[in-house]
């Protein structure tokens, strides 16, 4: 068995159910032990009131002893082994939600995504360690202790039973209930980070142009709003858990009222030690509703949404198949089987992606790769749930039921690669769009394994590649018109193309579309070669690139392995950065804070030099230049690029005389 095979079974989805089992099995040994002090300590008392001989007292004194050290030592193993779980099924979670992220067309804002990728995933570690576990334990103590008083005492038992019922079940529905407003918190806790994130980035400009009052006004009211929720939620925490608390005690002194002899102090103290090990039951029931937002937030963030035109879904429960009607230009086409029958897609329209499906495990490649999409093909044993309308250009998951695992071939480069491994039964997360996260949907999604170690790739895709765009249109969400529209460009192999046009006519969009970073409305891109992801082909500097609080080494490589430091400087020098050779390990700062305007840009076009593909794409590279600085490092860059196709959009006209090709871009159309 490799070493990848062995991972994978420990790390599988059937590991992470026994890491949870062998926690829950800790938890009701720890609850056991303390059970049997309290119980041994208690008869040894009642039975030294009589005076009997030191030996009659021997073994209870060795068991309290025991009992003890049992104790203490298997608790401190519980925490261990369920740290070590929930902890492994965080980092598998928030690695999802950054391919999540990096896959979607258009992203939370800031802030927002922020508060899902921190504290609503979080919220996953007090499902699992507060609600979870500490229930199972619960519901197993209870049982074994009511069928040990039953034995003893049966009125004794109907006093335990009821105590159970009241702290275990009926406090914990009241706590759910009394906590209704609490699924707002999550939602309301975004918006308050969204607010403060958006004071702090965006202070300089909410001051120069006096909005500053009512973004202060804005921010205090959601603080308000989610200081409300709070408060009603410990509140509706705070009456159950006091109730809660009580009962072990009102179940103890009935049990001494109606038991009589030496045995009723025993079983009372000993009802009151396993009252106790329900009581966080009703505290964690009251958490479950914020609980439960956060979670449906985190679905939301890791559903892919299908954009528009994107793909579509007909499924099929026999062999026979047939094309989706009406499939509108630029569209995917999903055809689901349920027998394995595999039939090739007929008249795919252009532009789209294609996900083939088969119940029986059989996965064929996909015929015609789309140029303008994902391959997010999902084989989930018999029932199918393909990851619906993935964004082109992004990262994907590739998720399987039966613990095999195919990341997504390629790593993105001018984001994080954040492949989650799956393992398990993973499905894209159903009610993504306001469905209920209970429990075991939750137990379902997230004890599906952990993610592997992140293998970043460099570009797999070398050589010459002439790209042709066929009738593009992109049109935005929410747009009234195309970005682009019915575009047809040709950029053959090795071409210098020079894009220019007023502000706002497209030119960024073009090269999004060339990179296949937009979700195309009609038209496709030809020319990548079979199974190579867009990005492998296009891609460079673009407008909305990011320079990560980070070292000037690791904006370079992205995490991406087999750079020396000479081949970054290279990289540097060619960028005009060269000054940064030697400066490697200092700090850029927040989205390169600590660089100037300029020094940002050459960073970025640094960072596409490093490892550029067979067509290098770049957005105003030279912006924020003085013309000779500017003239030099275009210069440098166009002779870093060698061979490769390089389009670079530019308002320079003075950098036209480097380029073979001009092309004009206005309102959304493209001329040369």
């Amino acid at each position: 068995m490799t070493s990848v095979a062995l991972r994978r079974a420990f790390d599988g989805p059937l590991a992470v159910v026994l890491r949870l089992a062998f926690a829950g099995l800790l938890g009701v040994l720890t609850e056991a032990a303390g059970i049997g002090l309290v119980g041994t300590a208690t008869w040894m008392i009642v039975r030294a009131a009589d005076r009997p001989p030191l030996a009659a007292l021997a073994v209870a004194i060795a068991a309290v002893r025991a009992f003890a050290l049992l104790k203490g030592g298997i608790r401190y193993a519980e925490r261990l082994a369920g740290h070590d779980v929930v902890l492994r099924v965080l980092a598998s979670l928030r690695a999802r939600a950054f391919a999540a992220l990096a896959s979607r067309p258009a992203a939370p804002a800031r802030g927002d995504a922020l508060s899902r990728v921190v504290s609503d995933v979080d919220a996953v570690q007090d499902l699992l360690l507060r609600a979870v576990l500490p229930a199972a334990t619960a519901a197993l103590v209870g049982a074994v202790a009511v069928a040990a008083f039953l034995a003893v005492s049966p009125p004794a038992a109907l006093v335990l039973t009821a105590a159970l019922v009241v702290a275990g079940l009926l406090l914990p529905l009241l706590g759910a209930t009394l906590s209704r407003p609490g699924a707002a918190l999550a939602s309301a806790r975004g918006d308050v980070t969204e607010s403060t994130v958006d004071i702090a980035h965006g202070s300089a400009e909410l001051l120069a142009f006096g909005a500053m009052p009512a973004a202060l006004a804005t921010a205090s009211a959601r603080g308000r709003r989610l200081a409300r929720l709070e408060a009603r939620t410990a509140a509706a925490g705070a009456v159950v858990s006091g109730a809660a608390a009580a009962v072990p005690a009102a179940s103890a002194l009935a049990i001494a009222a109606l038991v009589s002899g030496s045995a009723a102090p025993v079983l009372a103290l000993v009802a009151l030690s396993v009252g106790e090990v329900v009581v966080p039951l009703a505290a964690a029931a009251a958490r479950q509703t914020e609980v439960r937002g956060a979670l449906r937030r985190v679905r939301e963030l890791t559903a892919v949404v299908s954009p528009s035109g994107a793909a579509g879904r007909r499924e099929f429960t026999g062999a026979a198949v047939a094309p989706r009607d009406g499939v509108p230009a630029g569209g995917g086409e999903v055809r689901e089987f349920a027998d394995g029958a595999v039939a090739p897609r007929d008249g795919a329209p252009a532009g789209g992606g294609e996900v083939r499906e088969f119940a029986d495990g059989a996965v064929a490649p996909r015929d015609g790769a789309p140029v303008s999409g994902i391959d997010a093909r999902a084989r989930a044993g018999a029932a199918v749930a393909p990851r619906d309308g993935a964004s082109a250009g992004g990262s994907g998951v590739r998720e399987f039921a039966d613990g095999a695992v195919a990341p997504r071939d390629g790593a993105p480069v001018s984001g994080m690669d954040a492949r989650a491994r799956a393992g398990g039964a993973v499905a894209p997360p159903a009610g993504a769009a306001g469905g209920r996260a209970g429990v075991r949907g939750v137990l379902r999604e997230f004890a599906a394994g952990v993610a592997e170690p992140v293998v970043v790739e460099r570009r797999a895709h070398r050589g010459p590649v002439s790209v042709r765009l066929r009738g593009v249109s992109v049109r935005y969400p929410n747009g009234t018109r195309d970005a682009l529209s019915d575009v047809d460009l040709a950029l053959p192999a090795g071409r210098r193309v020079a894009v220019v046009g007023p502000s706002g006519a497209g030119k960024s969009t073009l090269l999004s579309a060339i990179a296949g970073a937009v979700a195309l409305r009609g038209g496709f891109v030809e020319g990548r070669p079979d199974g190579v992801e867009p990005w492998q082909v296009a891609g460079g500097v673009f407008a909305d690139a990011h320079v990560f609080h980070a070292t000037v080494r690791e904006n370079l490589t992205l995490g991406r392995p087999g750079f020396g430091d000479s081949h970054l400087r290279a990289a540097l020098v060619a960028a005009g950065l060269g000054e940064y050779g030697d400066r490697l390990d200092d700090v850029v700062g927040e989205d390169g804070g600590r660089l100037s305007g300029g020094q940002r840009q050459r960073l970025l076009l640094a960072r596409a030099l490093v490892d550029p593909p067979p067509v290098l794409l770049l957005d105003e590279p030279t912006e924020g230049l003085d013309p000779a600085a500017a003239d030099a490092v275009l210069a440098t860059a166009l002779h870093a690029a060698g061979e490769r196709t390089v389009v670079v959009v530019t308002h320079r006209r003075a950098d036209l005389a480097a380029f073979d090709d001009v092309v004009t871009v206005a309102e959304g159309r493209v001329s040369a």
